[in-house]
């Protein structure tokens, strides 16, 4: 069985505008704290308190560094691995609430500023 290479090097090192280090990361902690982000903020959805809760662990936890590197990786593994099942789902036992394209049209809302 051949093994896709993971593109991706062991560390990566964070540098400001002016190309000075600010911090380097491990990728393969990164992206264990991208999804467990992305698993405690689903699971703390019903609670805004909890959230910024959350929020504020993860920022402690990782820094304000690597913060958004661990919250993009986080909103992917919501997107795809918890929203859209759950969509489906959705799809599957109510065909007739038409959320997909709701959030086709909370996106055109959210970005007719930018047209």
């Amino acid at each position: 069985m051949n093994e896709i290479p993971n593109p991706l090097p062991d560390t990566a090192m964070i540098v400001d505008d002016n190309g000075a280090p600010l911090a380097v990361i491990n990728i393969d902690q990164m992206q264990a704290d991208s999804i467990a982000l992305a698993y405690d903020m689903a699971r703390n959805c019903h609670d805004v308190n909890a959230l910024d809760q959350v929020s504020a662990k993860w920022l402690d936890k990782v820094g304000a560094e690597g913060f958004g590197y661990v919250a993009a990786g986080a909103l992917r593994t919501l997107t795809h691995h918890i929203l859209d099942p759950t969509l489906q789902v959705l799809e599957e036992i109510a065909p007739t609430i038409p959320l997909r394209s709701q959030l086709d049209d909370a996106h055109r809302n959210a970005t007719k500023s930018e047209h």
